[in-house]
């Protein structure tokens, strides 16, 4: 086991939940393996287009084109990031340098651009082994079809198909084995297609994704927007308090100021229900500092103060409607405290992630894994739900982003049809 960094691969699944999720995911799988196909072969054209303008070039008519061709090339790719983004539950993204804030209003495409160069990279490749890899899971997907129906094309048309592949079929019985096999084939090309789909896809982000050097301008502006960022969110959560104490806690001490003004001239007129009023009263009381408690964990959980993080995320766990598992790396004694602010938003990460998971996922179980280092604070919630969150969904994970944004971290929601839903995220320590 690791003691930093996050892991590289996911626990291990019970046999029936990856039947499950094969099936889960083989929808979206054939889907995309399906639109790359067609875009392939669409590539193949692009891709000829480029090269004419490309050898225009040499003679100077193509640079008029150039920046037509580039754009084209663009919306193509950008089409795809979309794709690769569904499939893989995280969204594609890349810095284009006309698309920069500091960039000219009239900037365009250049081969200039690392990222316009990748792109044409992806077409070469999409095109050609891309295209190549879709025929393949097709043909798997064919050969489930030839088996499933081996009944009925046996009846309908005898002796015009009667071999498959080791399998002659000249008689009912063979006919219903035949469909029997076929239906463990289908498992197995639901699983063989959605690898490919994931080969595929992963080699596209790859080539899809591109990131410019940071500079010390960059930089700032990347510092500024996180930093606008938690303002934003310290300034929802300021809201949030005010309008909590004045519900919840203020609502309830006003109640109890009444109540002793009530007891106060039942004492000089009915003395005998100062008793019941009396009852009434400290249950009053008792709901306000509940509200107070309440108000007060959702700013800074005591737990953390009194145990820690990593004993905080074992009772949250513990709470968890799914049955979750907490592995930490504690062997060889107590991980270092992090900062006061750090566990805080690692606290509220792992809560609102568990809060999903009961709330959306469908799923069986959960895990929680975290890592605590004199630099980083690591986590990753993952479950064996049905999978299919993203950031516009609703679930929380840009308020996670934007809490785990001021302090620089980063946080990663990969959540693929089918499951398993998985959220990354590491927070520095350091000032």
């Amino acid at each position: 086991m690791r003691a930093s960094g996050l892991p590289a691969a996911p626990r291990r699944l019970q046999p029936d939940v990856r039947i499950r999720q094969t099936v889960l995911r083989f929808p979206s799988a054939i889907g995309y393996i399906l639109v790359c196909f067609g875009t392939g072969l669409l590539g193949v054209v692009l891709l000829y287009l480029v090269v004419v303008v490309f050898a225009l070039c040499l003679v100077g008519m193509g640079f008029l084109l150039l920046p037509t061709a580039l754009r084209v090339l663009r919306r193509y790719a950008d089409f795809h990031r979309g794709q690769v983004g569904r499939l893989t539950g995280r969204e594609v993204r890349t810095a284009y340098r006309d698309r920069a804030v500091h960039a000219p209003p009239d900037a365009g495409p250049s081969l200039r651009d690392p990222a316009v160069r990748k792109d044409l990279v992806w077409l070469l490749a999409h095109s050609s082994l891309g295209t190549a890899l879709c025929v393949l899971a097709l043909s798997v997907c064919g050969g489930v079809v030839d088996w499933l129906t081996a009944p009925v094309w046996w009846k309908l048309a005898p002796g015009e198909r009667d071999a498959i592949i080791a399998l002659t079929v000249d008689s009912w019985g063979k006919a219903i084995a035949a469909l029997g096999v076929g239906l463990g084939y289908a498992v197995v090309a639901m699983a063989v297609t959605w690898l490919l789909a994931r080969v595929h896809g992963g080699a596209s982000r790859r080539l899809l994704s591109a990131r410019p050097r940071a500079g010390l301008a960059q930089r700032v502006r990347e510092l500024a927007t996180t930093r606008a960022e938690a303002l934003d969110a310290h300034d929802a959560e300021l809201r949030r308090i005010e309008r909590d104490l004045h519900d919840g806690a203020q609502a309830g001490i006003v109640a109890v100021s009444m109540r002793l003004g009530m007891i106060k001239r039942a004492l000089a007129v009915r003395p005998e229900q100062v008793p019941e009023m009396l009852d009434a009263t400290q249950q009053l009381t008792e709901q306000a500092l509940q509200s107070l408690r309440q108000l007060v964990r959702g700013i800074y959980p005591p737990v953390l103060a009194d145990r820690g993080l990593v004993d905080a995320v074992r009772a949250l766990a513990g709470l968890c409607e799914v049955p979750t598992r907490i592995d930490v790396d504690d062997a060889g004694g107590p991980p270092p405290r992090a900062p006061a602010a750090v566990e805080a938003a690692a606290y509220f990460v792992v809560s609102e992630a568990l809060a999903n998971v009961a709330k959306h996922s469908g799923a069986r179980t959960a895990l929680v894994w975290l890592r605590i280092t004199e630099n980083t604070v690591s986590i990753r919630v993952e479950d064996d739900g049905r999978g299919g969150a993203s950031e516009g969904a609703g679930g929380g994970v840009l308020g996670l982003r934007r809490r785990v944004a001021a302090f620089d971290g980063t946080a990663e929601l990969f959540s693929p049809p089918g499951g398993p839903t998985v959220l990354k995220v590491e927070i520095p320590c350091g000032s």
